[in-house]
């Protein structure tokens, strides 16, 4: 390889890992932002934090595979689609790109139908979040393939390496996070309530501490779990002044806000400590020594872990749920050597290779084998995107219910029948006390007269926010009551209400599109790798 080749990738390298670092940073800021204020427009500064590198990305891969393919005098390590050629992490970081890219479309087009997403794990979240995934990752790859040459950039490329793992680290949590939280997600399997935020949280470091120990050493692994410790810290302290700077004169803090700095808790605050420990007593080679780690620093992920297990899980099915977490992570540790030897493979210069369509078509068929294994996911509570009066909803009213001032938000507008649209009410007066409780009433017109369906919402934090959901079984006409009651005295307001009819994409079929892209490029490098000698 070319001196100057050299440079402009290991520069290329150097800024693809500074952008995952702002990239996760805006994340941070991202979900601080919901929390504290709520849904907003596309182009907030975190969106723009978390965009910032695409466009670039793209112009240099677009410029750098045509030059590759038609310029470079010396092709031979490249792997070549059709007529085009570049080395193959090239490839991988394009494709994570264009997941990026379609995974936004993909986005829209589920916000047309169901709406703003009120949770992580949605199918063009998994799009969002693979691709960002696997960018991160080929990242690194491209790094590796680097060092392979006879350079002096060994220090900055390694440097660029742990931001890149720390980015992959903190977005696997990230993406994880609704199965991280024990207190929302239990699984109830034959009368036993089982937590997995063992296997989820575990099984990410498991794979990639050993994965960052084979890349830069033992002090590498050191190194990515003080990068940690610090970067909680840091967005800590950082993440709500940071929200306040970025704030225009149109946004209000809900009630309760500014709230705990909820990025921070991703990642297990006793991992550096617990690192050190097995670095000094024991072997980060020794299967039982990690997996001992990992069950006991994510168990303290979560401060109220403590708190809330023994009364909502049980001591008897919180143990239940350690053990068999620890015989799934000792198969999850089995896969380490297969992970390691696939991105070591990736890294090299693969003279030759070709695509072709047998293998792709093969590739799509396990995918889609390995699809049906996975257990069918129900749709999450949902929204529509930023359009009507409101800067932080779909549709916001301000509602004068017995001299008491209530904000309503809409978090799907107009609603579409037979799916269930979440409403958020909160006091106009954030210092407001008096309110007791809130409650919904639809009505809407039979055969037999009208119906009147009692919605309860549910207040917590002990704020003056109400958070619920209404269901309208059919388009058309409805009237929704917003009940309060104020020292015992109750009153309510009337919204009419026209509501669309039902959405035109599936849930299952959502689903299955989301799965199965991201499936399928797994699949495909993983096929790749095993060609390569």
């Amino acid at each position: 390889m070319q001196r100057r080749e050299l440079n402009l990738l290991t520069l290329f390298v150097v800024f693809l890992s500074v952008y995952h670092v702002v990239a996760r940073v805006g994340l941070a800021i991202d979900i601080q932002w919901h929390t504290d204020i709520g849904r907003d427009k596309l182009l907030t500064p975190p969106h723009m934090m978390i965009f910032s590198g695409i466009i670039p990305t793209m112009i240099f891969l677009g410029c750098y595979i045509i030059w590759f393919s038609f310029i470079r005098s010396d092709t031979a390590g490249g792997y070549h689609f059709s007529i085009l050629s570049a080395p193959i992490p090239i490839w991988i970081i394009l494709a994570g790109m264009i997941t990026l890219l379609l995974g936004g479309l993909y986005d829209d087009l589920w916000h047309s139908n169901y709406g703003v997403d009120t949770t992580i794990i949605t199918p063009p979240h998994l799009w969002t979040f693979s691709g960002g995934m696997i960018v991160e990752l080929a990242t690194v790859i491209l790094a590796i393939y680097l060092l392979r040459q006879e350079n002096s950039n060994a220090m900055v490329l390694k440097t660029s390496i742990m931001f890149s793992m720390w980015a992959l680290v903190y977005h696997l949590h990230i993406a994880f996070a609704n199965f991280l939280d024990p207190r929302v997600w239990m699984f109830d399997i034959m009368g036993l309530e089982l937590i997995p935020h063992f296997v989820f949280a575990g099984g990410t470091l498991l794979v990639m501490l050993p994965l960052t120990k084979s890349i830069v050493g033992e002090r590498g692994v050191i190194a990515l779990a003080a990068l940690m410790l610090a970067s909680q810290l840091l967005l800590l302290v950082s993440v709500p002044e940071l929200v306040a700077l970025m704030m225009g004169p149109e946004h209000v803090y809900r009630p309760g806000s500014p709230n705990t700095v909820w990025a921070a808790h991703c990642l297990p605050w006793l991992l550096f400590f617990g690192v050190l420990l097995v670095n000094r007593f024991s072997s980060f080679d020794n299967r039982w020594s990690m997996i001992a780690l990992v069950i006991l620093v994510d168990a303290a992920w979560l401060p109220t872990l403590i708190l809330h297990i023994p009364a909502e899980a049980g001591l008897f099915n919180t143990a239940l749920s350690v053990c068999l977490s620890v015989i799934l992570l000792y198969f999850i540790w089995q896969l380490n050597p297969h992970i390691i030897d696939a991105v070591q493979k990736l890294s090299r210069d693969y003279h030759g290779g070709k695509t072709n369509l047998s293998d792709f078509t093969k590739t799509m068929t396990i995918s889609l084998c390995a699809l049906l294994l996975l257990p069918s996911v129900s749709a999450h509570a949902i929204h529509l995107t930023e359009e009507g009066d409101g800067f932080d909803a779909p549709k916001r009213f301000l509602i004068d219910v017995d001299d008491n001032f209530l904000w309503v938000e809409f978090m799907i507008w107009p609603p579409k029948a037979s799916a269930e649209t979440e409403i958020v009410i909160y006091a106009h007066d954030n210092e407001t006390e008096q309110i007791n409780e809130v409650w919904t009433e639809l009505i809407y017109p039979t055969d037999k007269g009208n119906i009147t369906m009692i919605g309860d919402l549910a207040n917590p934090g002990g704020y003056q926010l109400w958070q619920g959901g209404v269901l309208f079984p059919f388009s058309g006409n409805q009237t929704l009551q917003i009940w309060t009651d104020v020292n015992n005295t109750k009153s309510h307001t009337e919204i009419p209400i026209i509501v669309d009819s039902p959405t035109m994409l599936p849930v299952w079929l959502a689903w299955v599109v989301g799965i199965l892209w991201p499936t399928l490029l797994v699949a495909y490098w993983w096929r790749v790798s095993l060609k390569i000698d």
